[in-house]
């Protein structure tokens, strides 16, 4: 049960396909109807090729959706009611309909369904988690540095999708009240969009996603009683400060401690995660339920967004 068919042949596949083998996995083939040298490249990296998706689904025991160039939604059902298992990366649906349909259809089937939301599998986040002990305050900033092609893909659907499954992978809680604002610079959709959730358990979340940057950032800070702790993604740098306990009249003291953070590839461990849970029939970190909620979130954001736009 390790063999598994690829779709996709552009850049973020092909990192797809080099982390394959060391997950575990055996490749039956790749599928992109829409790379004009898909053929060559099979070719090239002595991979079989398929014209045909159906085809693909019979040689396979699971599918990597791999290129976000693809509609993922169609080639998801076709999967899960072929009672394969599913990777997918992200962006992932459309919408939370899309989402709740494909949880349906996962049930009935019976198979694993595993969404790749790649920072989940930082090794600075991995390394943060140790720390968290009921973070009440979770502020992320996502910035890319300003190029001059278009973007079509709204920056909350992008960018911001990232951190938002990361706050309510901590949070684990509802949203009670969502306040946001974005900004057009360049393009037909926001540039730049900050968003302030409130959850019913108190914790606090403020996000901000700006795709016309200066330099590229990446990083969540988590505040806690006694404690902040700092994921740097870029750098892959953790940073703790917390109060040390001491016996002194006067027991402000802060400690800063830097945790090392493995330099293993993200990609890399989310298969091999993906792998262990097929074989052990595990159900996935990063799940359709965690891709409905995290979409949920998003609309809930754009929807601010587009109201205030309208005032």
């Amino acid at each position: 049960m390790n063999k598994i068919g690829i779709v996709g042949m552009d850049k973020t596949a092909l990192h797809h396909i080099q982390c394959m083998e060391a997950a575990g996995f055996v490749i039956a083939g790749i599928f992109d109807p829409l790379h004009p040298d898909t053929l060559l490249r099979c070719q090239q990296m002595n991979l079989r090729y398929f014209s045909d998706f159906d085809q693909l689904l019979q040689e396979s025991d699971a599918i990597d959706l791999a290129t976000p160039a693809l509609e993922h939604y169609p080639l998801a059902v076709q999967t899960i009611k072929k009672s394969r298992h599913l990777f997918i990366e992200s962006p992932v649906l459309s919408s939370p309909e899309e989402a709740l349909q494909l949880i349906e259809l996962t049930n009935e089937a019976h198979v694993i369904v595993q969404v790749n939301y790649p920072e989940r599998y930082h090794p600075a986040y991995k390394a943060t988690l140790s720390y968290l002990s009921g973070p009440l305050y979770i502020e992320a900033q996502r910035h890319i540095a300003f190029t001059d092609q278009n973007k079509d893909l709204p920056v909350v659907m992008d960018l911001m999708m990232h951190d938002i499954d990361i706050v309510l992978s901590i949070a684990k809680a509802n949203i009670q009240k969502v306040h946001a604002t974005g900004v057009r610079v360049f393009n037909g959709s926001p540039d730049i969009v900050n968003a302030n959730l409130e959850f019913d358990n108190g914790v606090v979340a403020n996000l901000t996603a700006n795709r016309i940057a200066s330099k590229n950032i990446r990083r969540v800070k988590f505040y806690q009683r006694h404690a902040r702790i700092q994921a740097d993604f870029l750098k892959n740098r953790v940073k703790v400060l917390r109060q040390k306990e001491t016996a002194e009249k006067n027991p402000f003291v802060v400690e800063i401690e830097e945790p090392e953070a493995t330099s293993e590839d993200k990609l890399t461990l989310a298969l091999t995660d993906f792998y262990n849970n097929i074989r052990l029939q595990k159900t996935p970190a990063v799940s359709l339920e965690d891709a409905y909620q995290n979409l949920k979130a998003a609309f809930l954001i754009n929807d601010k967004i587009e109201l205030l736009s309208r005032q």
